[in-house]
């Protein structure tokens, strides 16, 4: 544990250790169940060491480290700033980006004195922490995502570095992009994908480590049309079961989609955490400053700009089963406009198959979940789930 109380001391001590390590990053944030901060001092994504600190004093360190790095302190969203630091005969440029608010967070990055950090896209064969490029996967909103291998375990999985344009256009998203796999990590669940590393390129881009994954995405499948009615009731059970695990571990996916849900033989994944929120996170005064979501399958509330809940991903996922029983979302229009205001406007459609009738219970639930106000919905995604697990398909 830190034990100085002054905040350029506390500054001074990080910026020595970390120096001292041959680290190449420091994450100052608050804590995750306790109303402090913690100091975690990082190489090539491994934690060296990690302090807790009181969350005053974090603040006005937070605030030191901004000064030596000219970060406006005035400043409404993430500020970036660089200087040159001196311990003993080490000399490296310090870049300090920090996310303002009521619980300021920080990020210190250690490069080479002048270095450009110019940004080049990895190819296979490049070396990234502990893993080896094996080839590119493809390309989501905000990462790119490669294939890689442990260079000692020999274990593949999937590495997803943030886009060099997501930076340039999004001074967030560097927070949004660790937010993702921090939410991510947090599960414990057979049916989210599996997040166990993280770090940072020699350019200074965060990049996170997953478990591999085959199979098909849900958005894929559903393009031959609605699935049979008894398919979707066992994904959709899957689907809430592993947002179950998540809500547990307090965090919100925000953008349950189709494209959002890989099947491997019929076992579904959760994935792409982008927009998740920790439930023990400062919820926003008053209205959000932009809506998001996917326009098909995003909740009332949140196109009225208000922050995701539990009962948002309740609604999501009810819209995703009504389209994996009718072959369409429950809401469509020519224009985002159009289905955004049915959302927010329009009663829900029955949910219909054409394989046969929906069961009254079934649509019961669909119905629940689409319920323009949260109120109206189940009181958890356990309920939602319990009652998924009492519907019968009769052949």
């Amino acid at each position: 544990m830190v034990t100085a109380r002054d905040p350029i001391t506390v500054a001074d001590v990080v910026l020595d250790a970390a120096l001292a390590a041959d680290a190449d990053a420091v994450i100052i944030e608050p804590a995750v169940q306790a109303a402090r901060y913690t100091i975690a001092v990082a190489r090539h994504g491994e934690i060296l060491a990690v302090s807790a600190i009181e969350t005053q004093l974090a603040i006005h360190t937070i605030a030191r480290l901004g000064y030596v790095c000219q970060v406006d302190p005035a400043a409404t969203r993430p500020t970036t700033g660089r200087a040159r630091i001196r311990s003993c005969d080490t000399q490296r440029d310090l870049v300090v980006t920090i996310a303002p608010g009521d619980q300021p967070r920080a990020e210190l990055m250690f490069v080479s004195c002048g270095a450009k950090q110019a940004r080049s896209e990895p190819v296979a064969g490049d070396r990234i922490g502990h893993y080896q490029v094996v080839r590119q996967l493809g390309a989501g909103g905000m990462g790119d995502v490669y294939e890689v291998e442990h260079v000692t375990l020999h274990r593949r999985a999937a590495l997803k570095i943030l886009q060099e344009t997501v930076i340039a256009r999004d001074a967030e998203s560097l927070d949004r992009f660790r937010r993702e796999a921090q939410a991510t990590a947090r599960i414990r669940s057979r049916y989210i994908v599996e997040v166990f590393d993280f770090g940072y390129l020699d350019d200074g881009r965060p990049y996170f480590v997953m478990e591999l994954l085959g199979g098909t995405s849900l958005c894929d499948m559903l393009e031959d049309g609605p699935l049979p009615i008894e398919r979707a009731l066992e994904l959709a059970r899957q689907i809430a079961i592993g947002l179950v695990a998540a809500h547990q571990h307090g965090v919100i996916h925000a953008d349950v989609t189709p494209s959002n849900i890989l099947l491997e033989d019929d076992h579904v994944k959760v994935i792409d955490f982008g927009l998740a929120r920790l439930r023990d996170q400062a919820m926003p005064d008053g209205l959000a400053d932009q809506i998001t979501g996917t326009p098909s399958y995003v909740s009332p509330e949140q196109l009225t700009g208000h922050a995701a809940s539990e009962a948002s991903d309740q609604y999501s996922l009810g819209c995703v089963l009504f389209e994996m029983l009718a072959g369409h979302p429950p809401f469509e229009g020519s224009t985002t406009t159009e289905i955004c205001f049915g959302h927010v406007r329009s009663p829900a459609p029955r949910a219909t198959s054409p394989y046969a009738r929906v069961p009254a219970a079934l649509a019961q639930v669909v119905a629940r979940c689409l319920a323009k106000h949260p109120k109206g919905r189940y009181a958890s995604m356990q309920e939602l789930a319990e009652a998924l697990e009492t519907i019968e398909v009769v052949p």
